[in-house]
C-alpha cells in the first residue's frame, strides 16, 4: 500500500515538473521566435531602406538609421523649415534612438539655415562633419564655411574627403572644381593634392579635359601639373585640344596641341603618312569619320601608316578629315592612292572647307592606276577664313562591291602665302 501511494507521489512530481519544463520551454521557443522576428524585421528593414525609407520605418521604427533615411526623404520631398513639421520629428526620434544617425543632423542642419539660424545650422553640420566623413551635406556645408573665409587650401581638403568617401560626390564637385580652375592659387593647392595620386584624381582630369566646362583652366592645369610630374596622356590632351576647337577656340587649341606635338606647323597639314598611331586624336591630327558603316580605319604600314576605307554600295559620308588653321593664300595637296579603280562619279574627293561652312575647292581623286596613284590639286584659301577643315569623302556608288582603297600620303603645302602669311 505505501508503496502504491509512493509510486503515485513520484508520478505526480514527474507530471509537475514536465509540465514545468514544457511551460519554460514554450517559453523560451516563444522569445526565440519574437526574438527572430525582430531580428529578421530589422534585417529587411535594412535591406529595404534605401529604396523605401518609409516602408523600412514601418517595419522597425525604433532603428535610428532608418528613421534617418526616412526624415532625409521626406525632407528631400518637401523641404520645410518648421521645427515641429515631420522631417523635424522624425529626425529627433532617429537621434533619440541613434545619436549618430548623421542623416537626422543634416535634415536639422539644413531646417536651421532655413530659418536663418547660422549658429545652430554650423553647431550641427560641425558635429555631422566630426561624427561621418561619408556624409555629402554636411562635407558640403563643410566646404562653403571654407570658401567664406577664403580658406582655399580648407576648402580643397573638403573637396578630397568628400571625393574619396561618397560615390555620388563626383556628379556634384566636379563641375565647381572644373570652373574653380581658373584661379591660379586653386590650381596651385589642388596640384599639390592631384601629387598623392588620389582615387578620383583620374576621374576629374578625365572630366576636366571633356567636359567644356572651363577648358583653359584645364589647359593650365595640365601644363603646371607637367612641371610638376602630374603624368597627362596624349589621349586627354587631344580631348581638351577638341573641346577646344569644337568652342572655335582656335589658337588656345593650336598653342595646347604644340605642348605635346612641338613638331606641328601650322600653315601645312600634319602626319602626310598616316604615322600617328593613337586610339584618342586631336583635332588637328587625321581623324576617321563617324560612320562605322564606311568602314575607314588608319592603319600601320611599317615605319608609317596608311588611310584604308571600304565603303558599302549606295553608302557616302566623311572618310577623315583634319582641322587646318592655315594662313591666307595658296596651297597644293599632294598625295597617292592605292588600289581606287571606280568610274569618275563614284571616286571620293577631297574638300577643304571653312568654318563657316564656305568651301575652298574640291577634287575627286584620279584610279589609282594613273600617274601612279599620284594626285595633286590647288586650294585657295580666304583671308576672312581663319580655320578650316581637309576631308575626304565617299560618294555613293552603284558597284555591288561598293568603294575601297587606300591612302598612302596625303599633305597640303603652301606654294604662295600672301606677303606677311609667310612662315
Amino acid at each position: 500500500m505505501g508503496q502504491r501511494r509512493r509510486k503515485r507521489g513520484l508520478k505526480s512530481e514527474i507530471a509537475r515538473r514536465s509540465r514545468r519544463e514544457w511551460s519554460i520551454r514554450i517559453g523560451l521557443a516563444f522569445g526565440a521566435l519574437v526574438l527572430g522576428y525582430f531580428s529578421t524585421a530589422h534585417s529587411l528593414a535594412s535591406v529595404i531602406a534605401k529604396a523605401d525609407p518609409a516602408t523600412a520605418y514601418a517595419i522597425a521604427p525604433g532603428n535610428g538609421v532608418i528613421a534617418a533615411k526616412y526624415a532625409q526623404e521626406a525632407f528631400t520631398i518637401a523641404p520645410t523649415m518648421e521645427a515641429n513639421s515631420k522631417p523635424a520629428d522624425l529626425a529627433r526620434r532617429a537621434l533619440l534612438a541613434d545619436p549618430t544617425a548623421v542623416e537626422a543632423l543634416t535634415v536639422l542642419g539644413f531646417q536651421a539655415q532655413l530659418r536663418g539660424e547660422v549658429a545652430r545650422a554650423d553647431r550641427i553640420f560641425s558635429y555631422s562633419t566630426a561624427l561621418s566623413r561619408r556624409e555629402l551635406r554636411p562635407r558640403i556645408w563643410a566646404i562653403e564655411k571654407a570658401v567664406d573665409r577664403g580658406d582655399v587650401a580648407g576648402a580643397l581638403r573638403n573637396y578630397d574627403i568628400a571625393l574619396r568617401t561618397s560615390n555620388s560626390a563626383a556628379r556634384d564637385l566636379y563641375p565647381t572644381l572644373a570652373v574653380a580652375l581658373s584661379e591660379p592659387r586653386i590650381r596651385a593647392d589642388l596640384l599639390k593634392i592631384l601629387a598623392n595620386d588620389p582615387v578620383w584624381g583620374d576621374g576629374f582630369l578625365a572630366y576636366a579635359a571633356t567636359s567644356g566646362v572651363e577648358p583653359e583652366g584645364a589647359v593650365a592645369l595640365f601644363r603646371e601639373g607637367r612641371k610638376v610630374g602630374l603624368e597627362v596622356g596624349d589621349d586627354l590632351g587631344s580631348a581638351l585640344v577638341n573641346v577646344l576647337v569644337s568652342q572655335n577656340k582656335f589658337e588656345n587649341a593650336w598653342a595646347y596641341y604644340k605642348s605635346f606635338r612641338p613638331r606641328a606647323q601650322r600653315n601645312r597639314s600634319r602626319d602626310p603618312g598616316f604615322a600617328v598611331q593613337a586610339n584618342d586624336r586631336a583635332a588637328f591630327d587625321w581623324r576617321v569619320g563617324h560612320d562605322a558603316r564606311l568602314g575607314a580605319a588608319i592603319l600601320r604600314n611599317g615605319k608609317g601608316g596608311l588611310l584604308d576605307f571600304a565603303v558599302p554600295p549606295s553608302t557616302g559620308g566623311q572618310l577623315v578629315s583634319q582641322t587646318q588653321l592655315l594662313p591666307a593664300g595658296k596651297y597644293r595637296l599632294v598625295g597617292r592612292s592605292s588600289g581606287l579603280d571606280q568610274p569618275r562619279t563614284s571616286r571620293p574627293y577631297w574638300v577643304l572647307t571653312c568654318s563657316d561652312g564656305r568651301e575652298m575647292g574640291r577634287f575627286s581623286v584620279p584610279n589609282s592606276d594613273e600617274r601612279g596613284g599620284r594626285f595633286s590639286e590647288q586650294f585657295t584659301v580666304a583671308q576672312d577664313c581663319d580655320a578650316q577643315t581637309l576631308s575626304l569623302v565617299a560618294r555613293a556608288s552603284d558597284d555591288i562591291m561598293g568603294v575601297t582603297g587606300q591612302i598612302l600620303q596625303a599633305q597640303l603645302l603652301p606654294t604662295q602665302l600672301p606677303e606677311g602669311n609667310q612662315p
